[in-house]
């Protein structure tokens, strides 16, 4: 037997539904969302030894708010973006896509968009301006220094990609942090 009618009126409107959910939730949570940009601390990572670091009771070191977003700006700069599955296409360089230009001064460009779009999609607002990047280039080498300014300090981070002609190996350091 079919039902007399397929859109029952007791069912709330559009509207009337939307209100609700935009009613939900206390204060407390509103306040909380709408704070968004900052920093927060988070495990510490030797990049060295490819893993997290930990204190003499076996514990993780925690990293400071501002380390930990500077670690974030230093694996940003070291994921070729596109790659890993595992990061949203706004994470990462894509160094492979710069590194296929035959002029060095439209690859610089390029790597130097890349850079500062991928650092400045930081999805907690910590990165406020890229700023000085420059470019040193040996055979298959390039040396990338950036200047980054965060919302409470600025960071340096140089950037090594080897082999450039085909898997290239990315490193970095972080060489200076002016909290």
């Amino acid at each position: 037997m079919m039902a007399d009618n397929l859109f029952p009126e007791d069912v709330l409107d559009d509207e009337e539904y939307n209100e609700d959910e935009e009613n939900e939730g206390t204060e407390e949570e509103s306040e909380d969302n709408e704070e968004g940009a900052g920093y927060v601390e988070s495990i510490f990572f030797d990049f060295t030894s490819g893993d997290f670091v930990r204190s003499h009771d076996g514990s993780f070191q925690v990293a400071t708010g501002f380390e930990a977003w500077a670690q974030w700006c230093q694996k940003t700069l070291m994921t070729q973006r596109y790659v890993h599955e595992a990061y949203s296409t706004d994470f990462g360089v894509d160094y492979e896509g710069a590194f296929e230009s035959d002029d060095i001064e439209e690859t610089k460009s390029i790597l130097s968009r890349e850079i500062e779009e991928a650092l400045l999609a930081d999805p907690s607002g910590r990165t406020m301006a890229v700023g000085n990047i420059e470019f040193e280039t040996e055979a298959d080498n390039c040396c990338i220094t950036i200047n980054v300014q965060g919302i409470d300090g600025d960071i340096e981070i140089d950037v090594n990609v080897q082999g450039i002609d085909g898997n290239a190996v990315i490193t970095s350091e972080l060489r200076k942090e002016v909290a």
